[in-house]
């Protein structure tokens, strides 16, 4: 029996909404490199500086916490689509704002702004869901994403670790007087660069992505309209080029026009709008484990992708060592903390497009998440013994700490994901329950660094660094007991909306 796949239209649009995301980790991961030395280019004193880092990481989960569930409902009611492309010109200012921010109160805003205005995780996962509803085809598709995201750590740790401070880092770029807006702005040229690619992904989404939300799918879009309208224009000039005149060409050059259009569509069904169903029924008792799970994912791997970063840039502290008092980083620069994270990037995409869909699919998603959780904690806890071993041992330590939890992580989310999906009561609901986790995991998000940042600080001002490893390899561990309650759904693949919403299941397995 020949395996399943997704056909042409769905991964047509898989790769516009994957365009579509691109922009958001780029901006997200190009800001760690630099972060400790923008921060510390505000006047904070030498000692604080870890504790606001971890403050402004914090501050956009934790704005996003208030609205993520706002825009999972919106997304159930207005469309997926113009939800979506609202929170990335969101963020696009935001991440405009926080490039030419001179004080720390102003990146402080500028962080806040862009977790208030999206909540693009949640839609973008609902969207994926409605692609491609059957569970065969979920490892794949819920992989693309997460891939997104792998390729997007690359390119952002490269951005920022290259373009920030160029006057500082590189003044071999400049003959003579280096330009008066990046000294003025030592940081506005990675998110100058990142504005781009939003801008990019805007335009793309706009122009090319289909709504997915079953109520809207087959209302009039002026966006796809225009689309096709360009399209179309670059295919007769591509005609016109080869100086085609045959009639049985031309035919089929309509043909396959016509097929082009037909093909971006997907499969539509006129279904009366009666509005999202009502909020307590996305919590189920699956759904609501599921989210706990999800949760503390969240607040284990963003905590330490926090506090990786200002390890390595911190200055080495050269006190002998008192059994388990001991303190200091790498004091690594910033342009060697991207390469590390671009590095690291790398080993996720390939593992994330070549293993992780044969591994889900013979193991399961359940078994899959429960194997690989339970690597964070020995991750998190040996990672500050790292500054113990002699230096030219230093960096392959550090590269495998983050071949670690890169493979971690990308086995983890993605199944945690697929679970969530379905354990949803319905596909009319999977937007706001999204939305929920989204919410939710940022409120996860927001406490993470804020208290990863406060445990590094007071670790460093007592002298035991391991404070904020310790604590989190065991808040880690209890994070793991949730997953004995899990249970795989059945997803959607083999049943129409109607008859999902009106399911009735055992409340322990629903």
């Amino acid at each position: 029996m020949p395996k399943p796949k997704l056909s042409p239209p769905v991964v047509r649009q898989l790769i516009i909404l994957s365009i579509c995301r691109l922009a958001e980790p780029v901006s997200m991961t190009s800001v760690s490199p630099y972060l400790y030395f923008m921060v510390k280019s505000f006047d904070v004193p030498h000692k604080d500086i870890p504790f606001y880092v971890g403050i402004i990481f914090a501050c956009f989960s934790f704005a996003q916490f208030f609205t993520g569930l706002f825009w999972g409902r919106a997304s159930d009611k207005f469309g997926r689509k113009p939800t979506m492309l609202l929170g990335l010109s969101g963020t696009l200012i935001s991440i405009l704002i926080f490039g030419f921010s001179t004080s720390l109160p102003m990146a402080i805003f500028a962080r806040c702004f862009s977790g208030l205005v999206n909540g693009n995780v949640g839609i973008l996962r609902t969207m994926v869901a409605e692609m491609v509803p059957e569970k065969e085809l979920q490892p794949r598709a819920f992989s693309i994403m997460p891939l997104i995201w792998t390729i997007g750590s690359i390119i952002g740790p490269a951005i920022g670790g290259s373009l920030a401070d160029p006057v500082t880092n590189h003044p071999n770029w400049f003959k003579g007087e280096p330009p008066a807006l990046l000294k003025k702005f030592p940081f506005c040229l990675p998110n100058l660069l990142n504005s781009a690619l939003f801008v990019c992904g805007l335009l793309t989404g706009t122009l090319f992505l289909k709504e997915t939300l079953e109520t809207r799918k087959n209302e009039p879009d002026r966006g796809r309209q225009i689309g096709k309208k360009i399209i179309k224009f670059f295919s007769r000039k591509s005609q016109h080029h080869k100086d085609v005149t045959d009639e049985t060409t031309s035919l089929l050059a309509s043909s396959s026009s016509s097929r082009m259009d037909e093909e971006v569509n997907l499969p539509t069904k006129v279904v009366k709008d009666t509005g999202p169903p009502p909020l307590m029924e996305a919590f189920t008792f699956q759904s609501t484990v599921n989210i706990i799970v999800y949760c503390s994912l969240c607040l284990h791997t963003i905590t330490y992708d926090q506090l990786l970063p200002v390890l390595m840039s911190y200055p080495r502290d050269d006190t002998p060592r008192q059994g388990l008092k001991f303190a200091g980083g790498f004091g690594m620069p910033s342009s060697t903390i991207g390469y590390f994270f671009s590095i690291y990037g790398v080993v996720g995409m390939l593992v994330q497009f070549f293993v992780f869909p044969t591994v889900v699919n013979f193991f399961g998603p359940l078994r899959t998440l429960k194997f690989f959780s339970l690597t964070f904690p020995i991750l998190y806890f040996i990672t500050p013994f790292s500054l113990l071993l002699p230096h030219a041992c230093q960096d392959s330590a550090l590269f495998l700490f983050l071949f670690m939890k890169s493979v971690s992580a990308i086995f983890s989310f993605p199944c945690s994901t697929i679970l969530l999906t379905n354990s949803s009561p319905s596909l009319r609901l999977l937007g706001t329950l999204n939305g929920i986790a989204v919410a939710l995991a940022a409120l996860s998000k927001a406490l993470g660094p804020a208290f990863g940042g406060l445990a590094f600080t007071l670790g460093q001002k007592t002298g035991y660094g391991i404070l904020p490893w310790f604590l989190l390899s065991g808040i880690t561990t209890l994070g793991t007991l949730p997953m004995i309650l899990l249970v795989e759904g059945d997803g959607f693949s083999h049943k129409p909306i109607q008859e999902v919403e009106n399911d009735e299941a055992d409340p322990l397995t629903k």
